[in-house]
C-alpha cells in the first residue's frame, strides 16, 4: 500500500511538472475578496445616505473659473454656468474681456517635431481649454454612478410603441422575500483623524477591488458630526486626456445645508501634447446663486 501512494505521488509531481514545461500549469484559485472593516464600512456607507438624503433646489447659477500657471504666468478663464438637476442639464457661457483676448491670443509659436524652440508672445493661452463641464452638486461616485452634465434624459416612448401593460385579470404573483444585494467596489480603511477646512474629520482610505478606471475614488474625509463629504480624492476627471489621468483633490462648501463643489485641485502636472507642461492646474466654481426659474433655451444653447 505504501508503494503504491509513493508511485502515485511521483506520477502527480511528473504530471504537473510536464504542464509547467508545457506552459499550461494549474491556474491558482482567484484570491478571496479582503475582510470587510467593518468600522471603515459603516463610515462609508453613512457618507453614502448624506449625499443621497439631499435635497437639491431646482437650478443653480455660479461661476466657473479654470486657472493654470504656464512659464511663470498665471491664466485665468471665467465661465457664467447654470445647472438644471432634475437631468444634469448645464449651461456655460465663456466671459471674454476683448482686450485681454487680443494679448492672450496673439503672437505666434514656433516649434520643430513638437518641440517649440520660441514664442513671439510668452503671455499667449497655452493650452486649448476643455469647458469645466462638472456638476456643482456632484459626489464624484460616492454614491456610484450619476447624472453627466449634458446628458440626455431617458426618451419616453413613442405613441404607438408597444408595451407590456399587466392583465387585470391575472392573479398578482405573491412576493416570498425581497432580497437586494450591493457588491462592494472599495476595500475601506480608516487613516485616522485629519483637521480640513477647519474641520475635524475622518480620513478613509478607498482601494477599488475591481475596474478602478470606473471606480475612481482614492481617499475621502468625512465631518463625523454630519456625515458630509468634506474632501476627496479622485483619479481622473472630466473623461478625456490628460483630466482623466492624474489624480485630483475636491474640496466641498457646505451652503444652506447642502454640500457643492468648491474647488478642484490637479495633484499632479497635466501635459498637453508633446512640449507644453501645466504644473498648476484648479477649477473654482464661486458665487453660488438659486434662481427659481430658468428659460428652457438656456439649456438648449451650445456652449
Amino acid at each position: 500500500m505504501l508503494k503504491r501512494l509513493v508511485v502515485l505521488r511521483r506520477f502527480t509531481y511528473a504530471w504537473l511538472a510536464s504542464l509547467t514545461l508545457l506552459g499550461v500549469a494549474p491556474q491558482p484559485e482567484p484570491s478571496a475578496e479582503p475582510t470587510p472593516n467593518v468600522a471603515a464600512e459603516r463610515l462609508f456607507e453613512r457618507a453614502k445616505a448624506a449625499w443621497r438624503a439631499r435635497h437639491d433646489l431646482p437650478y443653480l447659477r455660479y461661476g466657473a473659473l479654470i486657472r493654470y500657471l504656464h512659464e511663470g504666468h498665471v491664466f485665468d478663464n471665467w465661465w457664467d454656468a447654470y445647472f438644471r438637476t432634475s437631468d444634469g442639464a448645464l449651461s456655460l457661457m465663456r466671459l471674454v474681456d476683448i482686450d485681454e483676448e487680443k494679448r492672450r491670443l496673439g503672437g505666434v509659436p514656433f516649434s520643430i517635431f513638437g518641440f517649440k524652440i520660441f514664442d513671439t508672445n510668452p503671455d499667449a493661452e497655452a493650452i486649448r481649454l476643455d469647458p469645466p463641464r462638472l456638476a456643482p452638486t456632484s459626489s464624484f461616485g460616492v454614491t456610484g454612478r450619476e447624472v453627466r452634465p449634458g446628458a440626455s434624459p431617458a426618451p419616453l416612448p413613442s405613441p404607438g410603441a408597444s408595451q407590456l401593460t399587466p392583465d387585470p385579470q391575472a392573479t398578482p404573483l405573491r412576493e416570498i422575500t425581497h432580497v437586494e444585494i450591493a457588491p462592494r467596489e472599495y476595500q475601506v480603511e480608516i487613516v485616522g483623524n485629519e483637521q480640513v477646512m477647519d474641520v475635524a474629520t475622518i480620513h478613509l482610505r478607498l482601494t477599488p477591488l475591481r475596474d478602478p478606471d470606473i471606480h475612481r475614488l482614492r481617499d475621502l474625509w468625512l465631518d463625523p458630526a454630519t456625515d458630509r463629504t468634506v474632501q476627496l480624492d479622485v483619479h481622473g476627471i472630466l473623461n478625456g486626456e490628460p483630466y482623466d489621468k492624474v489624480n485630483w483633490t475636491v474640496r466641498y462648501v457646505q451652503l444652506d445645508g447642502r454640500n457643492y463643489v468648491q474647488q478642484i485641485i490637479a495633484d499632479e502636472p497635466l501635459r498637453f501634447g508633446f512640449d507644453t507642461v501645466i504644473p498648476k492646474f484648479e477649477i473654482d466654481l464661486v458665487d453660488y446663486h438659486y434662481p427659481t426659474d430658468v428659460p428652457q433655451f438656456t439649456f438648449d444653447r451650445p456652449f
